[in-house]
């Protein structure tokens, strides 16, 4: 299942309608507050706005270039066939794509699960990245929707553990320090970093380890940090 956040620029009853007859097997669409998208925007994979009225193209440019310098989530904007100039602004932004409000909502929703199923397919073919150890243990990172297949288990995982994990395998086996896990994940400067990652990493280790305990996956390195040993 994908899960859409669905933004809500006005308070109208008819965003609710909308969002309902997105809703499918392989859809959950939540509605979020324009104030929260930037924040809580590694919830979903992708973000659909509704420009419901002309005037919000100020603001719907500002979200979109906020989310691109943060993410690379997939952006979708409903607007009206006749606001050609506004589509143009959107797709030049940085949007995937526009929504004409008339457009029946099934195929909407095809086509928001077709791009879901072809950036999966073509991480898997072309950029996932695949280790095995001595047991035979194998790990592929799936980041179409921020989860991991270990041993033919898919497991999924927040933005944040995702970003650890995948950062631990491009130095499989060596041990990297709480500074470069924060800097590749966080891409911030911050207080508390080496409690943040050892936090990370204890909710990490309960989801891929047998026994979060006794980690065969994730090392602690002492005075040094984590490393990868599969």
């Amino acid at each position: 299942m994908y899960n859409i956040g669905f933004v809500l620029l006005d308070d109208d009853t008819n965003e609710q309608k909308y969002i309902d007859s997105l809703n499918s097997a392989q859809l959950h669409v939540h509605p979020i507050n324009k104030n929260e998208v930037i924040e809580t925007n590694e919830n979903y994979n992708g973000i659909v706005i509704n420009e419901y009225h002309i005037q919000n193209i100020g603001l719907i440019c500002e979200l979109i270039l906020s989310l691109k310098k943060k993410t690379d989530i997939f952006i979708w904007v409903i607007s009206k066939r006749e606001n050609k100039m506004n589509h143009i602004v959107y797709l030049q932004l940085g949007a995937d794509g526009i929504i004409d409000p008339e457009t029946d909502t099934e195929e909407s929703k095809l086509l928001m699960i077709n791009t879901f199923n072809r950036y999966s397919r073509m991480s898997l073919n072309d950029s996932e990245q695949i280790s095995k150890s001595e047991g035979n243990t194998e790990l592929q990172l799936r980041p179409c929707n921020f989860s991991v297949l270990m041993n033919g288990e898919e497991i999924s995982l927040t933005k944040l553990e995702f970003k650890t994990i995948e950062f631990l395998q491009t130095q499989k086996g060596v041990a990297v320090s709480y500074e470069e896990i924060y800097k590749n994940v966080w891409e911030n400067d911050g207080n508390d970093k080496q409690y943040r990652v050892s936090n990370l990493i204890f909710h990490l280790r309960q989801k891929i380890e047998k026994d979060a305990a006794h980690p065969n996956y994730i090392k602690t390195v002492r005075s040094k940090g984590y490393k990868l040993t599969l």
